[in-house]
C-alpha cells in the first residue's frame, strides 16, 4: 500500500514515497523511513492542538465492506449517475435538460438544471417527479451502513483522534457524508457523541453542542469523560426527518417522510445557510479561526465551494493552524485549484501544511496511537494518586 502513498510537507524537499523502495537502495529506504517518521510527528502536533478539527468527505466512507451483503457500499457520484439514468422519469425529461450537462454525466449539474427549470415553472410535474426520484436514489444508496458493516478502520480512527486529554477541546468531526459509519463506529467503541440532538434526545437543538459528559463517583470531584467527540453532519443524515417545524432522529430502516439532506446540486451553498446546516457551518467557521488549531481534511476533493471558502480563508489568515490534507487525488492533473494552491504554499515554505497522496486507511495508519499529551496527563494522574503512599 505504501508503495503508492506520497507525502509533501515542510520536512521533505519534494514529493516523497512512503514505501516501495528497493531494499538494496539504502538511500531510498532511509529517505522513506525519515519521511514516515516526520509525518507521524506532524500528525502528533496536529492531534495535540488545543482544537482538533476533522473534515471527512466521501473518501472516508469508500471501501467499507459488509459481511452479509457485498453489494452494500458507499456510492461514488458516478454510481449515483448510473442509477439515476435508469429511472423512467429521466427518459421523460431528458429532452428538456441541457444536453451538454447530460453529456458530461454529472449528477450535480443535471439536478441543478432540473431544479432551476422547475423553479421557473413549478407546474412541470415530470421534472418534479424526476427530481424526487433522483433524490430517493441518493438516500437509498447512502443508507448502506448496518450492523454487518465492517468499520474497524473507523473505530481505530475514533480511538486515535477522539481519545484526547480532557484538558483540550473536544475533537470536532465535520462530515459531508450522509451515512452512519461514524455513528456505528462510535457505538462499537463506546464513545459518547455530541451531535446536536442532546443527551439521548431525538430533536435537534444546536445549543446541545455546548453541553458535555461528566463522570460522578462517590467522594470524588466531577471529571470530564475522556471518550467524547462532536459530530457535525454538514449535509444532513439518512436518519434525520423534518417534521413539525423541527429536525428529529428517525428510528428504523425506513426512509423518513421528509429527509434532511443537502442533495448534490448547485443549491448546496444556499441550503448550507439554513437550519440545521447553519449551526454546523457557523461552528465550522468559528473552529477554523481559533488560535491553536489542528485540521485534518480526509477524502474531500475541495469541490464544495461553501466549505472550501472558509478553509482557504483560515489557511491565509490563521498562523496558529496546522493542517494535513489526505486524498488519493492530491497529484491528479484534474485536481481542484485549491489542492494546487496548497501544494504551491508548501513548495514556497509554508511549514504548517502537509499533503498526503493517500486514502483514509493510509491516514489512520500514520496517526499516533495515543496523543502524547494524553500520556502525560495519565502519568501525572498516576503520580498524584500514589504520592505520599511510600
Amino acid at each position: 500500500m505504501d508503495g503508492s502513498v506520497e507525502v509533501l510537507g515542510g520536512f521533505v524537499d519534494a514529493w516523497q514515497l512512503l514505501g516501495g523502495a528497493d531494499p538494496a537502495d539504502d538511500l531510498a529506504v532511509a529517505a522513506q523511513e525519515t519521511a514516515a517518521t516526520a509525518i507521524r510527528e506532524e500528525l502528533n502536533l496536529i492531534t495535540n492542538a488545543e482544537n482538533l478539527i476533522v473534515l471527512a468527505g466521501l473518501g472516508a466512507s469508500l471501501g467499507i465492506e459488509n459481511e452479509k451483503n457485498p453489494k452494500q457500499s458507499a456510492p461514488r457520484m458516478s454510481d449515483l449517475w448510473s442509477l439515476v439514468v435508469k429511472l423512467p422519469s429521466f427518459d421523460t425529461v431528458r429532452s428538456e435538460l441541457n444536453p451538454d450537462l447530460v453529456a458530461k454525466e454529472n449528477l450535480e449539474h443535471v439536478l441543478s438544471d432540473a431544479q432551476a427549470r422547475l423553479a421557473l415553472d413549478p407546474a412541470k410535474s415530470d421534472l418534479a417527479r424526476f427530481v424526487m426520484e433522483a433524490e430517493d436514489v441518493v438516500w437509498e444508496s447512502c443508507n448502506f451502513i448496518d450492523h454487518d458493516s465492517r468499520l474497524e478502520t473507523h473505530e481505530l480512527f475514533l480511538r486515535k483522534v477522539g481519545r484526547r486529554s480532557t484538558r483540550l477541546q473536544r475533537t470536532q468531526i465535520f462530515t459531508t457524508n450522509y451515512d452512519l459509519a461514524i455513528e456505528f463506529a462510535a457505538r462499537r467503541t463506546r464513545f459518547n457523541v455530541v451531535d446536536g440532538f442532546g443527551y439521548g434526545g431525538q430533536e435537534f437543538d444546536g445549543a446541545s453542542f455546548d453541553l458535555d459528559f461528566v463522570r460522578r463517583r462517590p467522594h470524588e470531584p466531577l471529571a470530564l469523560e475522556p471518550n467524547v467527540f462532536h459530530l457535525l453532519k454538514l449535509h444532513g443524515s439518512v436518519d434525520w426527518d423534518a417534521a413539525h417545524g423541527t429536525v428529529r432522529k428517525h428510528a428504523g430502516d425506513t426512509k423518513p417522510a421528509s429527509p434532511v439532506l443537502i442533495y448534490p446540486s448547485a443549491a448546496k451553498y444556499q441550503l448550507s445557510y439554513q437550519q440545521p446546516y447553519l449551526e454546523f457551518m457557523s461552528r465550522f467557521q468559528i473552529a477554523l479561526r481559533q488560535p491553536d488549531v489542528g485540521l485534518i481534511v480526509v477524502g474531500f476533493g475541495f469541490n464544495d465551494e461553501h466549505l472550501v471558502a472558509p478553509i482557504e480563508a483560515a489557511l491565509r489568515s490563521n498562523i496558529g493552524l496546522r493542517a494535513i490534507v489526505v486524498t488519493p487525488g492530491a497529484r491528479d492533473p484534474e485536481r481542484s485549484e485549491s489542492l494546487a494552491w496548497i501544494e504551491n504554499l508548501i513548495e514556497r515554505g509554508d511549514r504548517r501544511l502537509t499533503l498526503l497522496n493517500g486514502t483514509f486507511d493510509d491516514l489512520v495508519k500514520y496517526l499516533p496511537d495515543v496523543p502524547a499529551r494524553e500520556e502525560r496527563d495519565a502519568h501525572a494522574e498516576r503520580v498524584s494518586r500514589t504520592s505520599g503512599k511510600h
